[in-house]
């Protein structure tokens, strides 16, 4: 009976990594609810533009980390496992001396600018963010070397150790010391990642700092990283407007709809990852456009369906949390419930949006990212100047913007491989839409907390029943 469980979970390994990321989301949501409860709008508005630091000094790696997902997967695919090991040593070795050297120059600048006044709400958070940065992305590269590997079901088991640890010790930092134990949780969060993965990631690397290698791999992935700073702008977007046109109450407010935003997309995020590990090593070893591009059409039906249940559930869960739990951000559920809506259908298509990366179609990539960017300046931008401003039409405008990039990347993976526009939406808005569409005219006509649970409850099974029978009946 064990073996035949363990042989199902190895089969469905995708499984057990979403149910541990949806369950290590939702306490991650309840632990930002606590902090809210805590931390008043202002502060928390301090937060999240120091957290904007951390977001752009991300980018220091300069490619090199967008180049190991890309290209590491494929190594192993091929079964070129000398590559594959310098690429890991390489990566490694860069990483941690780069990080080194941006964590140093922005706490002396820091200390500088502020005097030594560490006591600053700001300069604490710009003091303390590097330092985070540097363990966070030996952490994120750690889990990615796990997963690639194919060490799904133990990255599912080690993520919830973590997040539970990590949280413990976030509660007891906040009711402790406020706004600044806020940085706890994400540290003690990495510094674990880093301990539970290391095994497989950290322990057999060797210092190999080859200047040759990494430069190839900068002018690989150059194009990645400059896609990728795009999508940081467009996630930026809205807390630029904000700052601009509104107040720091505005932004600490809208802190909900960003932890809505990440709770909704870290589902179908995960899932997505795993799958284009999966298409990647799948395409590696065949070199078929065409079988890629079925592959990852059929797990986009997948992710579709189990977003569905997550945007229903997050849908009609967060407002009550924080009716509950933080009744000074409930200015910010309208605009939470308007964005989930428009995430969830971008989110339909990452997979399909991960095929322009796995064929190394960069100005397409690059392309794909300035559309969206220019869709949420002029969406956000203008609504907040012609109609009103409010976080509402912040949230309205980023909706519109991420629902638009979905279907520019339907139409133009039409164009370039000739797959079928009514295939791809058949398989990434259909499934969702038929979820939300109900679950969300049913909220505005009996919006109760019983009729919630239970049809968020319902919904999320249903969405893995659906699963299950589909992949049985093959």
């Amino acid at each position: 009976m064990f073996s035949k469980i363990r042989s199902l979970l190895t089969k469905y390994d995708f499984i057990l990594v979403t149910a541990s990321t949806v369950v290590c989301s939702a306490m991650s949501f309840i632990f930002n609810v606590y902090a809210r409860s805590l931390v008043n709008p202002d502060n928390m508005g301090i937060y999240s533009t120091c957290l904007l630091l951390q977001t752009y000094l991300t980018y220091a790696q300069l490619g090199v980390l967008n180049s190991y997902n890309r290209d590491y997967p494929q190594a192993l695919g091929r079964k070129d496992y000398e590559d594959a090991d310098k690429m890991r040593n390489s990566v490694f070795s860069y990483l941690i001396s780069m990080f080194l050297i941006v964590t140093l120059v922005v706490d002396v600048a820091v200390a500088i600018i502020y005097h030594g006044n560490m006591s600053d709400y700001y300069a604490f958070g710009y003091l303390v963010v590097p330092v985070i940065l540097l363990v966070k992305c030996l952490d994120d590269c750690s889990v990615s070397t796990a997963r690639i590997q194919g060490k799904y079901n133990y990255s599912a088991g080690a993520g919830f150790l973590r997040t539970c640890i990590a949280m413990a010790l976030g509660v007891v930092a906040i009711n402790l010391w406020g706004y600044y134990g806020l940085y706890v949780m994400p540290f003690a969060s990495a510094v674990l990642g880093i301990i539970f993965f290391g095994k497989y990631a950290i322990r057999h690397v060797h210092f190999q700092l080859d200047f040759s290698y990494i430069k190839g791999m900068i002018l690989g992935g150059l194009p990645l990283l400059f896609e990728s700073l795009i999508w940081t702008l467009v996630s930026s977007v809205d807390k630029f407007v904000i700052l601009i046109f509104m107040t720091r109450y505005d932004l600490g407010v809208y802190s909900v709809p960003i932890m809505g935003f990440t709770t909704m997309v870290l589902i179908p995020q995960t899932i997505s990852g795993v799958f284009y590990n999966k298409i990647s090593r799948l395409y590696g070893a065949t070199g078929d456009e065409m079988q890629l591009l079925d592959e990852a059409a059929k797990y986009t039906g997948i992710v579709s369906t189990l977003t569905g249940g997550a945007c229903v559930g997050v849908f009609y869960l967060l407002p009550l949390f924080v009716q509950i739990f933080m009744p000074k951000y409930t200015d910010g559920n309208a605009a939470s419930q308007i964005l989930i809506i428009g995430v969830a259908i971008y989110s339909t298509t990452m997979i399909l949006g991960n095929i322009f990366s796995v064929l190394k179609l960069n100005i397409s990539l690059i392309m794909n990212s300035i559309y969206l960017c220019i869709f949420n300046i002029a969406f956000s931008t203008g609504l907040v100047l012609l109609v009103d401003r409010t976080i509402e039409m912040v949230a309205v405008g980023t909706g519109i913007s991420y629902a638009l990039y979905s279907l520019l990347l339907i139409f133009k993976l039409n164009k370039r491989f000739g797959y079928s526009v009514v295939k791809l939406l058949k398989k990434s808005w259909m499934p969702l839409l038929m979820v939300v569409i109900p679950g969300i005219l049913f909220y505005f006509i009996i919006p109760s907390f019983m009729v919630a649970l239970i049809l968020s409850v319902f919904t999320v099974l249903g969405s893995y029943a659906i699963i299950y029978v589909k992949w049985k009946n093959k």
